[in-house]
């Protein structure tokens, strides 16, 4: 992923493309809001989706970050950017040094969104931090073992040498021993740990892989994964629902798998 030149001469245009800054030939605006950015010049501005910069300034959205210098701007994923001076994302920034080592774990996307969205896991020196897009923000994970770390590369679950990871925050309940997702696969978020069935940071019930199923039409949506039977009984993501409502969302799988097919 690079940055481009700011090319784009109309707010509908730059939202058709990567990059949600615009300009008309004398002014630099982010998206429709129609409050040039101050003091930037459009020649000298490069963007990549909700970041800018020129040979001064970061900007986020219509706003520049105080302190953080545009040095060495590089894209390292869907979530994270970083300068010679900060890792950023969109709902915050760690400082950093010259010679700070710096891993992104996964590819920055989550998995569980109708649209792509910005969440995934980065090693920062000897600390792991987690990005989403909503609530949190950026997160610092605590009690973590750095070292043993990894991300189930679906923007949600990650694990230490003992934890489980649902958004950055230990899910409860879960251990990595016995740790076994429903289906190898970063579009399922189900898992079974400690004799219980989980969804995301979510506990479901007590349960084990024999008493699970999940209907041919959802795996042949080749999509997200987000309904299963569990000992008779209907579940869309943590909840337990009727036949009924099930059986509205197994029709929507339906539907996305016709739809893969024609495409």
């Amino acid at each position: 992923m690079e940055s481009i030149k700011l090319n784009y001469h109309s707010a509908i245009e730059s939202e058709e493309n990567n990059c949600h800054f615009w300009t008309d030939g004398k002014f630099v605006f982010y998206e429709r809001n129609n409050i040039p950015l101050k003091n930037a010049h459009p020649k000298k501005m490069r963007c990549w989706r909700n970041f800018a910069y020129d040979d001064e300034r970061v900007f986020l959205r219509n706003k520049p970050l105080r302190g953080v210098s545009p040095v060495g701007f590089m894209i390292l994923n869907y979530s994270f950017v970083k300068t010679s001076s900060h890792v950023i994302t969109e709902n915050g920034c760690v400082k950093v040094n010259n010679d700070s080592v710096i891993q992104t774990l996964d590819n920055g996307m989550w998995y569980g969104s109708s649209e792509l969205s910005a969440h995934g896991y980065i090693k920062i020196d000897n600390t792991i931090w987690y990005h989403a897009h909503w609530n949190d923000g950026l997160t610092k994970l605590t009690s973590v073992n750095a070292k043993h770390f990894i991300s189930l590369q679906d923007g949600v679950l990650g694990m230490d040498d003992k934890k489980v990871y649902a958004f950055g925050k230990i899910v409860a309940g879960a251990s990595v021993k016995d740790f076994r997702k429903i289906i190898d696969s970063i579009y399922c978020g189900y898992f079974i740990s400690n004799g219980k069935l989980f969804f995301e940071n979510e506990t479901i019930r007590e349960a084990s892989i024999d008493m699970i199923h999940i209907p041919d039409e959802v795996l042949n949506a080749q999509s997200c994964i987000r309904l299963l039977v569990c000992d008779n009984r209907y579940y869309s993501r943590e909840v337990e629902v009727s036949y009924e409502i099930f059986e509205e969302w197994l029709n929507k799988y339906k539907g996305i798998a016709n739809k893969q097919q024609t495409d």
